[in-house]
């Protein structure tokens, strides 16, 4: 921890209730930004309680057994983890800016259809997209746009183009829960990237 603010490795379990099914992370991030998270999923509810009410081991969540010892999850060990699973050069980071990148997207393509034709309504909507995102990541506006949302977001739909053709895939038509994944990330990386799709609309 960091000037009384904690991020995935130092994070603890103080700041961590159950509520019924779901996990409540309250903490104190980077820049002094409270963050309120919620989770529902019952393997990481599972995980959760078993760490909370563990014999042993410090004060943060996130640790492991070796042998009959408790030990605590270090960044490095997170950060380590993740390159092993992409079998890239990767950080838990990349998983922030990626997700901060997709919400952009959505909001811009959301906001495409108001911003047809109109320079000064694609400036609004470029704003009310980083004020969404920072407002989700707990970040100001400034460093989300700075950090972590990539930057061709914005390029392309200066130049007109949006993933509006993905916006029917963003609700589960079963369980009524946004889908971020698959179709959605997917068509970002079309977008980003300049590959043809169906995915792509353009609003100017």
């Amino acid at each position: 921890e960091e000037n009384d603010t904690y991020g995935i490795a130092t994070i603890g379990r103080r700041h961590v209730t159950i509520r019924d099914d779901q996990v409540v992370f309250d903490y104190r991030a980077k820049g002094g930004q409270r963050q309120v998270q919620k989770i529902i999923d019952p393997e990481v509810l599972a995980v959760v309680q078993a760490l909370k009410r563990r014999r042993g081991g410090g004060e943060e969540l996130l640790a492991y057994k070796r042998g009959r010892r408790w030990v605590d999850v270090k960044s490095e060990d997170i950060n380590e983890y993740v390159r092993d699973g992409t079998k890239g050069e990767f950080s838990a980071k990349d998983f922030r800016t990626w997700n901060a990148t997709v919400l952009a997207a959505l909001a811009l393509a959301v906001s495409g259809p108001v911003a047809r034709g109109s320079r000064a309504a694609r400036g609004r909507a470029e704003r009310r997209a980083v004020e969404e995102v920072a407002n989700l990541l707990g970040n100001t506006p400034a460093v989300c746009r700075a950090s972590y949302i990539d930057p061709r977001v914005f390029d392309r739909f200066e130049g007109g183009e949006t993933i509006g053709g993905a916006l029917p895939a963003i609700l589960d038509g079963e369980a009524g829960w946004p889908v971020l994944d698959g179709p959605v990330e997917k068509a970002v990386l079309d977008l980003i990237e300049r590959e043809e799709s169906d995915a792509i609309e353009r609003v100017a």
